[in-house]
């Protein structure tokens, strides 16, 4: 069954001009991904008396619109067949006019997190059918390969606010983190602005509040634009963006 939800866009995850952000569809579809577990009983909450939790590790977003508030759209999600280790999931954002707005494709493990190994999936993953429906142009997702020599954008702080249930950076902040550093996606539209079209992300090692070393960096090459963020223990997160 492909799962589904109805709601009204809120002004809460839009910009200023009250269309959806890229970090707001990454919760979206965060959000509609864990209804969905939690419907058959491995959720957060449903996996926490074992210690273990659901993390994403890669994801491809493909944005053909993005929505006002007060919108009335629909998640659609549906996982594919997994490997043993990586459970592949699909999603879709469509309008009330049965328009696609965005898709994604994304790889989820589940962790131990007292070891913050990564877990077999075994039975786990068996409750849920699967489907080989492709939302992306892309039917497994493979790793970014990044250019060298990318260049010293900033460092970060980390705030407090930006950790989840898991005990590290939520993987929507790490999207709002690199948005909050491209000028060309904060000037005001009707200005020549450009939107982001297509982001992929391989989120690598986790980031702690407090970790004093998290920097972010940057290099663009070949109409993309590629992003790096390190922490402490090394490469947290790859990402790469197209704006057009």
């Amino acid at each position: 069954m492909i799962f589904t939800e109805d709601f009204t866009l809120s002004t809460l995850i839009c910009d200023e001009d009250d269309r959806l952000t890229l970090w707001g569809l990454a919760r979206l579809f965060q959000d509609v991904a864990g209804d969905h577990s939690d419907s058959l009983g491995v959720g957060f909450e449903g996996l926490k008396p074992q210690n273990k939790a659901w993390v994403l590790t890669h994801v491809y977003y493909n944005v053909l619109r993005f929505p006002s508030a007060g919108e009335r759209l629909t998640l659609k999600t549906w996982p594919k067949t997994d490997n043993g280790l990586i459970a592949p999931r699909d999603y879709q954002l469509i309008d009330a006019k049965g328009d696609v707005c965005a898709s994604s494709s994304s790889n989820w493990v589940i962790l131990d997190m007292n070891t913050r190994r990564v877990c077999r999936l075994h039975e786990t993953i068996k409750v849920f059918e699967e489907h080989d429906i492709n939302s992306t142009k892309f039917s497994k997702l493979e790793k970014i390969k990044m250019p060298e020599e990318l260049a010293m954008v900033k460092k970060i702080d980390v705030p407090y606010s930006s950790i989840d249930h898991t005990r590290h950076v939520n993987n929507a902040e790490y999207i709002k983190w690199i948005c909050d550093s491209i000028d060309e996606i904060t000037k005001p539209r009707g200005t020549g602005r450009k939107e982001i079209r297509e982001l992929e992300i391989n989120y690598l090692k986790e980031t702690k509040h407090g970790d004093p070393n998290v920097i972010l960096l940057k290099k663009d090459l070949d109409n993309y634009n590629y992003y790096q963020i390190q922490n402490s223990n090394g490469i947290s997160v790859n990402a790469k963006f197209f704006i057009g």
